[in-house]
């Protein structure tokens, strides 16, 4: 049976939400949304996500090669990276009652930047793991803000079309960059060139980190009191359930991505070219399933779309193993339909349930669970590989979490539409 909330619609309610929890801050809502403004914003997910998370596995396979990394220490950059992840959040988390998220997500694309130029000038492993380790750090104070800041004045109805703007910016970034790539190798003659492509996103995010300054320029929201923390997730609605969908997609999404290269590579042959290319499939992907999954959240409910996306990114596991060319673009495109959909339609999942100044500290505590799950991952993938000498068991473990997020996924509580 499913269980309707309507946490707008209540009068008595909603006056006791307001007496038994204070705003983590308040942000001056927009006269009236603009699309403009929205896109703008979403390019500092750019920057956290495609930059300083996802550029990393698509570069994986030159620089295993290059510093001599073996699966284990492959996975391993992924679980730094998450780890790093996992403290800025309990950071920003802490921070939300006593700094204005504006400032929150211009922190954090300055951190991201540091760790871009770490990375491109990386001689060793050491820095490597520093810098995507600040990387992954200062991700979490772009992402917690992010959606919080881009849906100020959005209605529910029209808010899961937004949040898929999000992750539809961040995966065009995944188009661009792979091109980038290539061409870049092409023009320098250098196929397993990968610190050049880091200084180039390095130069991209100053310019990016530019426009965010441009347009929160007249941003005037403060923090207000609150206590945050992991007790915040109380807040939610079935949280339990909850959770466990998003620990199961974490511990999913951290070694899919970390290791799809790799697979395809040393598994089955295929070239560094043709998986390379792969990635801008996986962006377009993206695009196209961040916007029709959210437009059909909208429709049709959060948690019956979030069933359908994670089971169906079931199946791109599996296609991984096929070993044929087909099989894996396939994989790509699907996974960058629908695992790129799922953050996004979590947050509005959480946005739907909660008042908007309680999102970053709800977001937040949910997103501490996410953290150990992706951490988990990549090590546990790694490991796999490296026992068995290949990434198929580290696929088929992929592939029966998602079926479990699937099913938690199905059990979510709806939430009544409101255009308040």
């Amino acid at each position: 049976m499913t269980q309707k909330i309507d946490p707008t619609n209540d009068p008595k309610s909603l006056s006791l939400t307001r007496r038994s929890s204070q705003p983590v801050f308040a942000v001056s809502a927009t006269l009236q949304m603009s699309w403009a403004r929205v896109i703008l914003i979403t390019l500092a997910g750019v920057v956290s996500h495609t930059f300083g998370r996802g550029t990393m596995p698509l570069l994986l396979p030159a620089i295993a090669e290059d510093l001599k990394l073996n699966a284990t220490a492959s996975g391993a950059t992924g679980s730094v990276n998450m780890a790093a992840y996992l403290c800025g959040v309990v950071t920003v988390t802490y921070l939300a009652s006593r700094v204005p998220p504006a400032v929150l997500l211009k922190c954090g694309l300055w951190v991201v930047l540091s760790g871009l130029l770490c990375l491109g000038t990386a001689p060793n492993t050491s820095q490597l793991m520093v810098g995507t380790a600040l990387a992954g750090l200062g991700g979490a104070g772009i992402w917690l803000t992010m959606p919080i800041i881009a849906t100020a004045d959005v209605p529910v109805t029209k808010r899961g079309i937004v949040m898929g703007s999000l992750t539809a910016t961040m995966a065009v970034g995944s188009i661009v960059v792979p091109f980038a790539t290539s061409t870049l190798r092409g023009v320098i003659n250098n196929d397993g060139a990968w610190r050049e492509i880091w200084l180039l996103e390095t130069a991209s995010a100053a310019i990016i980190l530019a426009i965010v300054y441009f347009v929160l320029r007249g941003n005037i929201s403060t923090p207000l009191p609150l206590g945050a923390g992991i007790k915040a997730i109380n807040r939610l609605q079935a949280w339990k359930i909850a959770v466990f969908f998003y620990m199961a997609f974490a511990f999913v999404a951290a070694s899919w991505f970390q290791f799809f290269g790799l697979s395809l590579e040393s598994d089955h042959g295929m070239s560094r070219e043709f998986t390379t290319q792969l990635w801008a499939l996986m962006g377009v992907g993206g695009v196209v399933g961040a916007v029709i999954f959210g437009r059909l959240s909208d429709r049709f409910g959060r948690p019956r779309t979030m069933c359908l996306v994670t089971a169906i990114g079931a199946t791109t596991c599996l296609l991984v193993l096929v070993g044929n060319t087909w099989a894996a673009a396939l994989a790509a495109v699907l996974y960058g339909t629908t695992g790129m959909a799922v953050p996004p339609l979590t947050a509005a999942f959480v946005r739907d349930q909660v008042a908007e100044q309680d999102f970053t500290a709800v977001f937040g505590a949910m997103t501490i669970f996410y953290g150990p799950a992706s951490v988990l991952g990549p090590l546990t993938g790694g490991v796999l590989a490296d026992l068995t000498g290949s990434y198929f068991f580290t696929y088929s473990l992929l592939a029966i979490v998602f079926a479990f997020a699937a099913v938690a996924a199905w059990y979510l509580p709806e939430a009544e539409q409101s255009n308040h």
